[in-house]
């Protein structure tokens, strides 16, 4: 028996993926969501986790726009992702959208990319990369004043990417626990091969990790918004809060104005459903003024409606 890697995606598959509902709807991904609201010339821009179903992500995007404020929304599908390569086509595909808003009708003046975990930090990544040659791409740049990190940037280990992975793949909702024990080994035998031979190659090539792991691409970037609140904790078992304050350390270095709610008790990218208050009301404040609030940290959980109903998205994840 011959067993074939799975072929990187390709851009029309990324374009199908991306802007056709129809065919999103039929492979089971989610395609990119745009609500402009009239007047508004703030955009935010959010990248979904890994696993992440739009019902999830909607909810981010309902309260800008209960606010006044326009949004698009768009999880690149881990099914699809084979390498941090495999996001760069998804984020050619997603520009041809944010290109069409900033050349509409609504005058977008500032915008604000709000991502979550690594799955939607690695979208980012790819489509910054890219940005000078693409159309418009220096236009972005400009326009684009503030970054929000939930639950990331960090650089993940095998074992974490792999817990992960296999938890947004196979959902407990759908999968035996068994089977996706047995991924998550398959993943973690491959994760910790591939970073060992990274290594290896780390002494003849001085940009191995930068050209595959997105956490090291977004280290490179000299030209990042330099506005950026960092949204965590140490209950997070995906995305480490050291890895997460090292990235935020270095980014304050360069001169970079951050700041950190650091919300001890929720979990990966749970941080919304635990302290939706402090949560909406942090975000919305950095976005609507461009001033970062104060660095801070949250203990108790806030119970609201939303809590009680126990709506807690199983694919959460990498």
């Amino acid at each position: 028996m011959t067993l074939v890697a799975p072929a990187e995606v390709t851009d029309k598959e990324a374009e199908n993926i991306t802007t056709n509902k129809e065919e999103s709807k039929r492979t089971g991904n989610e395609s990119a969501i745009t609500n402009l609201v009239p007047g508004s010339k703030t955009l935010v821009v959010l990248f979904g986790w890994a696993g992440c179903r739009d019902r999830y992500l909607s909810k981010y995007a309902q309260y800008y726009q209960d606010a006044g404020i326009s949004t698009v929304r768009f999880t690149a599908p881990i099914a699809k992702i084979r390498s941090f390569s495999s996001y760069r086509p998804f984020a050619r595909c997603f520009h041809t959208i944010l290109r069409e808003i900033l050349c509409g009708k609504e005058e977008v003046t500032t915008i604000y990319f709000h991502v979550f975990s690594m799955n939607g930090c690695s979208l980012l990544a790819a489509y910054w990369d890219q940005l000078e040659e693409l159309e418009n791409g220096k236009e972005v740049r400009r326009t684009a004043k503030g970054l929000i990190f939930d639950s990331c940037p960090a650089f993940t280990t095998p074992s974490q990417s792999a817990q992960a992975i296999s938890f947004a793949t196979l959902p407990p909702s759908h999968y035996h626990g068994a089977l996706r024990g047995s991924y998550k080994a398959v993943l973690y035998t491959f994760f910790s091969f591939h970073r060992g031979v990274l290594w290896l190659r780390s002494f003849l090539e001085k940009d191995i990790y930068e050209r595959h792991y997105a956490y090291f691409k977004m280290i490179t970037f000299d030209d990042l918004p330099n506005k950026q609140l960092y949204i965590y904790g140490p209950a997070d078992m995906v995305c480490s809060e050291e890895s997460i304050e090292d990235y935020a350390k270095l980014m304050e270095k360069r001169g970079i104005s951050i700041s950190k709610l650091r919300l001890l008790d929720s979990l990966h990218c749970q941080h919304l459903r635990s302290h939706p208050v402090t949560y909406t009301q942090e975000c919305l404040d950095f976005v609507k003024s461009g001033h970062l609030p104060a660095n801070r940290s949250r203990v108790a959980l806030e119970n609201t409606e939303e809590n009680e109903q126990n709506d807690v998205p199983e694919e959460l994840a990498y």
